[in-house]
């Protein structure tokens, strides 16, 4: 009985530190300035699904850290927000064209800059321009975020969104496919 008892305990407390990740809240809203400018594109622009494939809880920043939504959901929004700021009216069916995209990775490591201890978390989002029945332009956006240690997880999702922004909104062959 005593021997059930231990176990029972262990895997509580195994369970426990597995799932033990802090949650924080990402709650992001794009205030770069990017000049691109989507409102007079001639087709008709869906944001599309965004999935996961890193295969792990849908809600995991990376190993400690999972947000108030899955990250899936918060690059989609992200993506949607860089858009509408350069003046693309999204539409919701009866697209033109549609982008596509899926979460790849998420890594954070602690890099040391200019003598600051500084969070660097990369997200890897695989994003597809679809549009009369095939892919016409594809890439993998590298969103990166660096900042020190002491503005803590979020504001690093924050940097990496928009850097992805950013990737997304200033690729030329992009932005040349929507004309």
């Amino acid at each position: 009985m005593k021997q059930l008892h231990f176990l029972m305990i262990f895997f509580a407390l195994f369970h426990f530190y597995r799932t033990g990740a802090e949650e924080i809240t990402v709650g992001y809203i794009y205030t770069g300035n990017h000049n691109t400018d989507f409102s007079n594109i001639g087709i008709s622009l869906k944001m599309g699904e965004v999935s996961d494939e890193r295969g792990k809880d849908p809600r995991q920043i990376v190993d400690n850290y999972v947000a108030e939504g899955p990250l899936a959901d918060i690059v989609q929004n992200a993506l949607i927000q860089g858009l509408e700021h350069g003046g693309a009216d999204l539409v919701d069916m009866d697209e033109d064209m549609r982008i596509d995209g899926r979460i790849v990775s998420s890594q954070l490591q602690t890099v040391d800059r200019a003598g600051v201890e500084s969070l660097q978390l990369t997200i890897r989002t695989h994003v597809a321009l679809q549009g009369r029945g095939r892919t016409i332009w594809e890439t993998t956006l590298f969103g990166r975020g660096t900042v020190p240690s002491s503005e803590g997880i979020s504001a690093a999702v924050q940097g990496a969104l928009d850097r992805m922004i950013r990737e997304l909104v200033n690729d030329d062959y992009f932005v040349i496919e929507l004309q």
